[in-house]
Order: C-alpha cells, then sequence, then structure tokens
C-alpha cells in the first residue's frame, strides 16, 4: 500500500511540475481519437516519411531515413558556415519546448529527440529548396515520390513545430531569408489550390498542416443570433437528386471569394468547382481534424463544406448530376466511388449545427423544397418536356386538345 500511495504521489508531482507549463504553451500537435484512425488508417498516417515521433522508427518507414541523412548533407553544404555540431546546439535550445507542444508525450530520449528535429527538420526544408530551385534529385525526380511525401507532410500526427523548421531555415539563410520567404518556397508547392491568401510574417503557425490551413480555408464570422422566437434549427438537406425534383437547379458559381463559397437564392444553388482524387481524400481528412483540435470559438468552415456536400452527395446518381453541371471533377475509378469518397469524409467530426457556416441556407433549402409550386413545377418539367419528343408530344396533345374544345363550342352555339 505504501508503494501505491507514493506512486501516486510521485505522479502528481509531475504533474503539477507541468501544470504551469501546460497553461503557457498549450498543445500544438495532436492524436486523432483512435476511433477515427481505424476507421480509415491511410488518411492518417504516413506512407513514405514519418515527421515528428508519433511514427518514427516505423518499420515501413525506416528506408526514407537514409535519405533523411543525405538531405541534412546536403543542407549542410549549403552554408559553410554553419556546422552539424552548431544545429545540434539549436536543436537542444528547442528540445523542451518541442516537447511540450505534443498532446501525447513522445517516448524518445533526450537524444533521439533532438536528433529527429535535426533531420526532420532538414528533410522538410531541403526538400522544398530543392523543388524550389528545380535541383535534379532522386527522390524528388519520382512522380509517386513526390505526391506521397507531399500528402505525408500534411498528415496532423506527422508534424514537428514550426519553429524548428524556422530556426533551421534562419541559420541556412544567415538571418536573412525572412518568415514570408519561407511561407512563399512552401506554399507554392504544397498545393496547386488558389491561395485565400498568404499568412502575414507575424502570424502564429503551429506547423506545416496550420501554415496550409490558414492559406487555403477562409475564415467566416458565425451566423448571427436570432431573435426569439428561436427558429428550430434544420440539421439535414435533401440530397442533390432530390433536391432537383422538387425544383432547385445546380449552377456552377465562378467566387471571386474562395472554393467553399456555396450559396442558395430562389431555387438555384450556386457550387464552386471541386476536384475529387484519391491524394485529396487524406489532405481533407485532416484539415478537418486540425480544425476539430481548435478551440470551440473558431467556426469550423471546412467541417461545414463536408458536411454539406455529404448531405449533398449520397449516391452515384448525385454524383452524376453534379458533374454533368461541371461542378464535380471526378477523378476517381467512377460516380460510386466519389459517393463512397463523400460518405465518410470528416468521420468523427463534431457539428454545431446553430453555429456552422451554411445553417441559414439549410433553413432556406428545406423552406423551397417544403413548398408546392417548384415540386410542381419541376415534375411538369421532368414529366412533359424532359425530350424533344415528349416536348412535341406535350404541345401536340395541347393544340388538339384546344381543337377539340374549339369545334365543341361552334357545334354547341352554331352562328
Amino acid at each position: 500500500m505504501a508503494a501505491l500511495e507514493a506512486s501516486v504521489e510521485a505522479m502528481l508531482s509531475t504533474i503539477g511540475e507541468r501544470a504551469q507549463q501546460w497553461k503557457a504553451q498549450p498543445f500544438t500537435i495532436f492524436r486523432v481519437p483512435a476511433y477515427v484512425r481505424e476507421r480509415n488508417r491511410t488518411a492518417y498516417e504516413p506512407r513514405m516519411v514519418s515527421i515528428g515521433p508519433y511514427y518514427h522508427g516505423v518499420a515501413a518507414l525506416r528506408a526514407m531515413e537514409d535519405h533523411k541523412w543525405r538531405y541534412l548533407h546536403d543542407f549542410l553544404n549549403r552554408n559553410a558556415s554553419i556546422s552539424s555540431a552548431l544545429l545540434i546546439q539549436e536543436m537542444r535550445s528547442l528540445e523542451a519546448r518541442a516537447v511540450a507542444c505534443y498532446s501525447e508525450r513522445p517516448l524518445l530520449d533526450s537524444g533521439d529527440f533532438t536528433r529527429m528535429l535535426l533531420l526532420d527538420g532538414c528533410f522538410i526544408l531541403e526538400f522544398f529548396f530543392k523543388w524550389h530551385t528545380k535541383e535534379p534529385d532522386a527522390l524528388c525526380d519520382v512522380g509517386w515520390g513526390l505526391t506521397l511525401i507531399t500528402t505525408d507532410l500534411l498528415l496532423l500526427e506527422n508534424q514537428i513545430p514550426f519553429f524548428v523548421v524556422e530556426r533551421l531555415y534562419d541559420i541556412a539563410c544567415g538571418g536573412q531569408g525572412g518568415r514570408e520567404n519561407l511561407f512563399k518556397i512552401i506554399l507554392e508547392y504544397i498545393s496547386n489550390e488558389a491561395l485565400i491568401a498568404p499568412p502575414p510574417g507575424t502570424a502564429e503557425i503551429n506547423h506545416l498542416l496550420h501554415l496550409y490551413y490558414v492559406s487555403f480555408v477562409p475564415r467566416r464570422s458565425p451566423p448571427a443570433s436570432v431573435s426569439e422566437p428561436k427558429e428550430a434549427e434544420v440539421r439535414v438537406i435533401p440530397r442533390a437528386t432530390e433536391m432537383s425534383e422538387a425544383g432547385v437547379t445546380f449552377v456552377l458559381r465562378s467566387s471571386d471569394r474562395d472554393r467553399f463559397d456555396v450559396m442558395f437564392d430562389g431555387g438555384v444553388m450556386e457550387i464552386p468547382a471541386m476536384v475529387i482524387d484519391d491524394m485529396k481524400r487524406p489532405v481533407l481528412n485532416n484539415l478537418i481534424a486540425f480544425e476539430q483540435s481548435q478551440g470551440v470559438e473558431e467556426t469550423r468552415v471546412l467541417t461545414s463544406y463536408v458536411t454539406l456536400m455529404g448531405m449533398l452527395i449520397r449516391t452515384a446518381q448525385d454524383v452524376e448530376l453534379l458533374r454533368r453541371r461541371r461542378i464535380l471533377v471526378n477523378l476517381l475509378a467512377d460516380d460510386e466511388a466519389a459517393a463512397q469518397f463523400f460518405s465518410h469524409l470528416g468521420d468523427g467530426a463534431a457539428v454545431n449545427y446553430d453555429q456552422q457556416v451554411f445553417a441559414e441556407m439549410y433553413k432556406d433549402v428545406q423552406r423551397y423544397c417544403d413548398s408546392c409550386w417548384p415540386r410542381n413545377r419541376a415534375a411538369l418539367i421532368r414529366d412533359y418536356f424532359g425530350s424533344p419528343w415528349s416536348a412535341i408530344s406535350f404541345v401536340a396533345a395541347g393544340i388538339i386538345l384546344a381543337l377539340t374544345a374549339t369545334q365543341t363550342y361552334f357545334t354547341a352555339f352554331p352562328r
């Protein structure tokens, strides 16, 4: 019993020592909940290169460790005034601060953790340096290598603190590089999506995924609170084909704002174009996971968007409809695969339906779909004007009906 009491007191003492540090420096690099990761491990686990402690030493990723040493060698050759001893000293000075960033305490000892920061930080920088300067490289010149490494660098669990990358960049550039230039080098090659806006040099960036998020996902103000009586929240809207049957028209939106700028007005839903492929799924899943790790006061734009698209697209017919409207560009095997893409995107994400970005639009859609006239008009167009022949038949029937009525009238009331 005495041993148990002593162990509990020792643990509480350790927690007490760390409590102030946790308050001063909150966690910035999180693990994805196990139940979410188990549904789709390839969406959250690296396939080529480990960055940070969570997947350090995994057997399937060890082949990249030799490349990390090669990249460290190339990094040192960029500036004759720096040495490995200097870099190790700098990484040691950041060790305690870096360890405190991880929500799950790293299992590496001090030396291994410092070595990991050095190798992983230099690998990230050298990877983008080579890409930026178009240097021939055995790793970057392989097409699938570029794609898989870039995806791995944007996994929530596969990160090191951005201040480590910044410190190494400053050393390599002799303090003359500047944060804006570092942002530019990374963002220029990390995605072919259109930037919302590059972050300012004073922006607080926690890691590469965070940099990607603030650069490609817009900020939105939460929906304005509505005075009483409060309208019941709408959590579900019909899928795309059902909305089409109710009279809703889908239109490709050319938005100057951003790719999440979905609008609904007068029975017309405008949606910016979206390209879906195998590489987009892990990036979107990890951006959602990162968004979920932020404070509850943040408006979760991406979670709101993915929830909306998941409601619109539930079957292959929904994909076909939006693809014909040029809203979806499907690079997957078929429309069924695209429907599956959306059905499990963002599994486990918490949604506040009152605060989500499209809350008011949900209500507008529901009111429109519940009204009779749009549905009856859509049925008329579908049944009688769905093809040229049915339209001609409808018009011909109308003419015959009119002639018959005229003949009947003159028969009944001859002049």
